[in-house]
């Protein structure tokens, strides 16, 4: 009987320190739990934190550029005003519509007009009459150089601009540095012979190159070509099949002109 009382005894503490566990376990749930949720929380605060600084980076990004606008906003207006671009002012809260402006026509630039006292409204009024006599001014200078530009364009056709002559190709050899060109020593009338470089090699053969007439452009701008210098170039009519040097007419010496039908030059 001692020894059932004895075992009983220890069931019981046995059963109490089971409870005991339980509840220890049940309060480290319940401690894990709010960990959890504190966790979570500082998660969404940290986020939240980050957000308002990537929303403050950006509205300072965003201040930089609307001030860098206006400055290229007001380059802009100063610079047209320079070329006698007409500035419209407008009321405040005025929207401009373009829609009616052709893509042909420069667009005037609206600028919004503050109140201001009556002696502002009077210089804008005096420098609106200046750009109206630049503007004026401008478009006379305009109808002026019109007829300028026209004759221009007729003179850019004229043929006799090309220094065209007859020539004589007293010695030809192959360039040392390229394998299709020829370096040719011409009579065209003047005290000393031209050096001229063509691309012939392929369509003419070295023997046909010497002692040849042949018709010259002489008012070139001299160019090196691989390291010698040309200081004309050998006209040429070419076709798919070949290329042949322009022939002089009968009886030409070296140095006559070679002119055309109603462009005397």
């Amino acid at each position: 009987s001692r020894f059932l009382a004895r075992f009983l005894v220890k069931m019981a503490a046995n059963n109490a320190v089971l409870n005991r566990l339980e509840q220890k376990g049940a309060e480290a749930d319940q401690v894990i739990e709010y960990l959890k949720q504190q966790v979570a929380l500082l998660k969404e605060k940290a986020i939240l934190q980050a957000s308002l600084r990537e929303e403050k980076k950006l509205r300072v990004e965003n201040a930089k550029l609307k001030k860098e606008i206006e400055g290229l906003k007001q380059e802009l207006i100063q610079a047209e005003i320079r070329n006698g671009v007409k500035q419209i002012a407008v009321p405040p809260g005025t929207t401009v519509s373009t829609a009616s402006f052709s893509d042909d026509v420069p667009q005037p630039t609206a600028v919004a007009s503050s109140p201001g006292s009556k002696d502002q409204i009077k210089g804008e009024d005096e420098e609106k009459k200046k750009k109206e006599k630049a503007e004026k001014k401008g478009e006379k200078k305009e109808k002026k150089q019109q007829p300028a530009a026209g004759s221009s364009d007729a003179k850019s056709v004229d043929v006799s601009h090309l220094d065209l002559r007859v020539g004589c190709i007293i010695t030809a050899k192959k360039h040392p540095d390229a394998d299709t060109l020829y370096v040719e020593e011409v009579d065209v009338g003047e005290a000393s012979p031209r050096t001229v470089v063509s691309g012939l090699v392929k369509h003419v053969p070295l023997e046909q190159m010497q002692n040849r007439m042949a018709i010259l452009l002489c008012n070139l701008k001299p160019a090196k070509m691989r390291g010698v210098i040309s200081q004309a170039m050998v006209m040429c009519a070419s076709s798919p099949e070949k290329v042949e040097i322009l022939a002089p007419p009968p009886g030409a010496v070296p140095g006559d002109r070679i002119t055309f039908e109603g462009f005397p030059g």
